[in-house]
């Protein structure tokens, strides 16, 4: 980074001693500027009104007496990335230290190479920030309403949830018109950018350092394209981070995606969680993934009732039965009769060419469009596409 781009960083630490340790860790950098060193929050504001900062790197205080400044630092000055040092890392900590502005936590001692990695989050930020405003007048104009969530769900793993999200996903991108997202909110388990050949720098852990200020602009930078013409929000690469993320921050999430884009595929865990209840809430519709096995059909009849039980909108509801094989003992008429309820999509079998698909990172519908899942997976697309009007 050169001499130009060097970035101004202000110090307000929590002890002379702090201080005194982390001055002597920047010199070793050469891309930041200390532009002032304080352990005073007064002497720190009036640093800040001379010249903002970009970063502001602080301590929270005792007992976290500095998170009220730092609200009040990212407030008036939102472009200024502040890291927050936190003599503990644990959840109510890391809660406190984003909704306070934080866009990274690091614990005390700080390490140096960690510092570091925290410093280079916030210039990348900004680099993406600048690029989105730059794009943003040759961005496609989506239609006033809000967008259409689907959110594919079951209780069971291994029915092909994620392969049908994927490849709905990638049938809807064949309307050059319509703007996808395909988010996964697999928290555990979610693999949607290694089934794509895509490698994130970036997932929705980076989202939420920064969510206090997002909008449907500033979300895009943190999107991944795909070659197929969707966009892509991965899951966390660190499970141990999800014990950050609540289900605030994925209805901020949706909402702002659902503004800008035509479509946002909603890829979920296999279990009902708190978290990505949003997800529920929010559906226009809800894939109910299913295959002709004993077991998958038993857990799809314990989730509609427990769908029942919270009251979630029948008419949103769609079963798509996957996996179906005409030489099986299991046919949709005996999952319908199982469920008490319609398959209103059936989408095939056809192992070879979808394990070859998510072993090689190309979507089915993509790669082999005349395939017969393909043409079931774009069937159950349109179908889906005319119920449309019935969004509340």
């Amino acid at each position: 980074m050169s001499t130009v781009n060097k970035m101004r960083l202000l110090l307000l630490a929590d002890s002379e001693t702090e201080r005194l340790r982390i001055v002597e860790m920047l010199k070793n950098i050469d891309y930041i500027r200390l532009a002032g060193d304080f352990i005073d929050e007064e002497q720190t504001w009036e640093s800040m009104e001379r010249s903002p900062a970009d970063i502001l790197l602080m301590g929270s205080g005792r007992n976290g007496e500095r998170y009220a400044f730092a609200k009040k630092i990212s407030d008036q000055y939102p472009h200024t990335g502040i890291i927050m040092m936190e003599e503990e890392l644990l959840e109510e900590t890391m809660h406190n230290a984003l909704f306070a502005g934080a866009k990274d936590v690091l614990v005390k001692p700080v390490d140096p190479e960690k510092l570091l990695n925290a410093i280079y989050r916030i210039q990348q930020l900004k680099e993406r920030t600048v690029t989105t405003k730059q794009e943003a007048p040759q961005k496609k104009i989506r239609k006033s309403e809000l967008g259409q969530v689907y959110t594919v769900f079951s209780t069971k793993g291994g029915v092909g949830k994620t392969f049908v999200s994927i490849n709905l996903a990638v049938s809807l991108a064949k309307d050059p018109e319509k703007r996808i997202v395909l988010v996964d909110l697999d928290l555990d388990l979610g693999n949607a950018a290694l089934a794509l050949n895509l490698y994130p720098k970036f997932t929705i852990s980076d989202v939420i350092d920064d969510i206090r200020h997002m909008d449907s602009d500033l979300i895009e930078s943190y999107l991944i394209p795909h070659e197929s013409g969707i966009k892509v929000l991965p899951a966390n690469l660190q499970p141990q981070m999800n014990e950050f993320i609540n289900a605030e921050h994925i209805r901020i999430i949706l909402e702002a995606l659902r503004e800008s884009f035509d479509y946002v595929i909603v890829d979920m865990p296999a279990r009902f969680i708190e978290t990505i209840m949003p997800a529920l809430a929010l559906a226009d519709h809800l894939l109910v993934i299913t295959a002709p096995e004993i077991s998958s059909v038993r857990n799809t009849k314990a989730l509609l009732v427990t769908l029942k039980d919270l009251n979630f909108p029948q008419s949103k509801l769609r079963i798509v039965l996957n996996k179906e094989d005409s030489r099986g003992d299991i046919k949709k008429k005996d999952v319908e009769a199982t469920l008490n309820k319609k398959v209103d999509a059936s989408i095939g079998l056809d192992y070879r060419r979808v394990l070859s698909s998510l072993n090689r990172g190309v979507p089915l519908v993509y790669e082999y469009p005349k395939n017969i899942l393909s043409k079931n997976i774009d069937k159950m697309r349109m179908q889906f596409i005319q119920d449309e009007p019935m969004k509340a």
